[in-house]
């Protein structure tokens, strides 16, 4: 995580996530134009029709026509309402998608040993909560890794004086084990 302003760089972030929300939208979206064009088809196309047996014949050609206009009016319209929902459903889940994403790099970076990174996420962006939870969370950690250091160190200064006095084989080999681990915690965090 950069200090850098943050800007939207790409528009699909999760494919998956941002795409199944999209094709859900259009698909309700869909259905119910279809089963709106569908609706008015069928309830007014047999009353035109009857209506066009008993006055003339043009009435027929009318209903066949408003039955078209219906259903390509339908079709036009969903596909604009498709892509209004597109675009909303694809803005509205790069606000959660794109912030998901940092948690996941900042997690691969936490997990690297790399607690100097923070959670910096967009004013408009949800999930600041979770944001200030890791936030405090690595605040936590560091100070945890400052006082182990510090730990350490004294425990080094011990041993250090203990070597300097006259030790049996033994106890040097227990101070040597000691270092070892010391050296050895010291590198983890």
């Amino acid at each position: 995580m950069s200090n850098n302003p943050l800007k939207r760089r790409q528009l699909y972030i999760k494919k998956r996530f941002q795409g199944r929300l999209i094709l859900g939208a259009f698909a309700v979206i869909l259905l119910s134009g279809l089963c709106s064009a569908l609706l008015i088809y069928w309830l007014t196309g047999d009353d035109l029709q009857a209506r066009s047996y008993s006055a003339h014949i043009n009435i027929a050609e009318a209903a066949d026509r408003l039955g078209v206009s219906v259903i390509l009016g339908n079709v036009v319209s969903i596909i604009v309402a498709g892509a209004v929902a597109a675009i909303s459903v694809l803005y509205a889940s790069h606000k959660i998608a794109g912030p998901l994403y940092r948690f996941e790099l900042l997690c691969e970076a936490v997990g690297n040993g790399n607690l100097d990174e923070t959670a910096q996420l967009r004013e408009k962006d949800q999930l600041h909560a979770l944001a200030e939870a890791f936030s405090n969370m690595l605040a936590k950690l560091r100070n945890q890794r400052k006082e182990r250091s510090e730990m350490i160190a004294r425990l080094n200064a011990h041993l250090s004086q203990l070597k300097s006095s006259p030790l049996t084989l033994q106890q040097q080999e227990v101070i040597t084990t000691m270092e070892e681990t010391l050296h050895r915690l010291d590198g983890k965090f």
